[in-house]
């Protein structure tokens, strides 16, 4: 990273707004790639759709009835299409369970001829609208970048913004500028070069989002937009509550407070690890990140505990670590489980199971996966993973509480299965479903080995469903489920 000279002074102009940045240290998958525009013919238009709407579901774009934007989800941008000039009806359309639902439509919406557009859709799900954003009106130079900006977040009121050189406190300088929800500034375009951004509440210099040392050389000639979006899960709001979305013409990239850390949780699913071990084990992660390595993150660690627990996680700095498992107060040195090195990326949360037998077969390991954690209002989110290898392959059904006896489904009656031949160490994509009461039976050798009855699903839940199996291969009637929850 280029150092930055010592000339360079905290800037204190609106035209001082930066948008779309490479971060500083991270590597070149974290930068947007850019691409050509879609070649343009004289009679049409340019039109970008951003989702800011923090608790909405997935949703198409639709003009004059045709889906032109297919499935855009929270924070992502479409990026600018080809469309015809004139007058359109643009909509809307939430995806959701039992049939989709236009819930912004905006009639009779200009598109002129060469015009470039961009409309977002902000604000919870239930008082959604759209907003029209303007980019940057300034023609950037090879060496500069045209920047506007739009606060997106319904979470967060009137802020103060400052961009500056990189390490500057804001107790020293003045807000570079001040607005509220919906507010919109062009900053025109400024030269390339290294930034910081950081928010604080109108009035206040306690900051809320410090983006870290951001560079802009990447987007040189560009014209960029930069949201303000909501953050939507424990980890990333435990350090701020908004992130800002860079919005290329082709591409987006999510840009959260430098301190941002991983989240992640264990669950102990391996039924004879107790046996092996002689009773409880603990957990060593072993990472650069950590400021001492390897530390112990588990200790006491019993069949069936979730640490910290089924609604939470452990807040851990982004990096790659590698994990031991040894006897309850042996240390690291008697490790007998090492893992594969597992990537842990800032603002995501994790599932990490520790599941198969330490003695026999299928072999020790852990079972990772990322967790979708953001509460979407219109519908239920579940993940299945199969942690219980003495079932062997089985059939997962979810069916509306009630509606199917466990004799019906193990004879047949209830129809296809949500999941077939569900093997151990298999995790499902999220499945939506309509919030309500479900019974979850696993039928494994035409017998319902998991019987949970009249479980509820909440509207913006998001649960990961884990079959686990009896102690010690004991009573086939132990097979059970844990339910992790966001």
């Amino acid at each position: 990273m280029v150092i930055l000279k010592k000339y360079l002074q905290p800037i204190a102009t609106a035209s001082a707004i930066t948008a779309a940045f490479t971060i500083a240290g991270c590597s070149d998958t974290d930068d947007i790639v850019l691409t050509p525009e879609t070649p343009q013919s004289a009679d049409s238009a340019q039109l970008r759709v951003i989702h800011t709407s923090p608790d909405a579901p997935p949703v198409n774009v639709k003009l004059d009835t045709a889906v032109v934007v297919p499935d855009l989800d929270y924070a992502e941008s479409s990026g600018y299409l080809a469309v015809d000039a004139g007058s359109s009806d643009i909509a809307v359309e939430a995806i959701i369970p039992g049939g989709n639902l236009d819930v912004i439509t905006v009639l009779g919406f200009p598109l002129d001829a060469d015009g470039r557009y961009t409309v977002l859709a902000v604000n919870d799900t239930a008082s959604i609208e759209a907003l029209v954003a303007n980019e940057s009106a300034a023609a950037p130079a090879s060496d500069e970048v045209s920047i506007a900006v739009v606060h997106a977040s319904p979470d967060v009121g009137s802020v103060d913004v400052y961009v500056t050189a990189p390490g500057v406190n804001v107790t020293s300088v003045d807000p570079t500028f001040t607005f509220d929800f919906k507010g919109q500034v062009d900053a025109g375009a400024l030269p390339v070069g290294l930034y910081q951004i950081q928010i604080t509440p109108t009035g206040s210099k306690s900051v809320a989002y410090d983006s870290g040392e951001l560079d802009l050389n990447a987007f040189a000639g560009q014209k960029l937009m930069l949201v303000a979006v909501s953050t939507t899960n424990e980890t990333a709001q435990q350090t701020s509550p908004v992130k800002l979305l860079a919005a290329t013409d082709t591409s987006s990239l999510e840009l959260y407070d430098e301190d941002t850390n991983a989240g992640a949780r264990v669950v102990h699913l391996s039924p004879d690890a107790g046996t092996a071990a002689g009773g409880p084990v603990e957990v060593f992660a072993t990472s650069s990140a950590l400021p001492t390595s390897p530390t112990e993150l588990i200790d006491a660690f019993s069949y069936t505990d979730v640490v910290p627990g089924p609604g939470t996680y452990v807040s851990v700095p982004e990096g790659e670590y590698v994990f031991d498992v040894a006897p309850d107060g042996a240390g690291i040195g008697s490790s007998v489980y090492t893992s594969p090195t597992l990537s842990l990326d800032e603002a995501a949360e994790y599932t990490v199971i520790a599941a198969g037998y330490v003695l026999t077969t299928p072999e020790f390991g852990l079972l990772a996966t990322e967790d979708e954690n953001r509460s979407i209002v219109t519908q239920a989110s579940v993940k299945v993973v199969h942690a219980a290898p003495l079932a062997g392959l089985v059939d997962v059904y979810v069916t509306t509480a009630g509606q199917f006896t466990s004799s019906d489904v193990a004879s047949g009656l209830a129809g296809a299965p949500l999941l077939a031949d569900f093997a151990f160490a298999d995790i499902t994509e999220y499945v939506a479903v309509a919030p309500g009461d479900y019974d979850i039976r696993v039928v494994a050798g035409g017998v319902v080995a998991i019987n949970v009855e009249g479980f509820n699903l909440a509207a913006g839940s998001v649960s990961t469903v884990i079959a686990r199996e009896p102690i010690d291969t004991g009573l086939p009637d132990d097979f059970n489920v844990i339910v992790l929850t966001n």
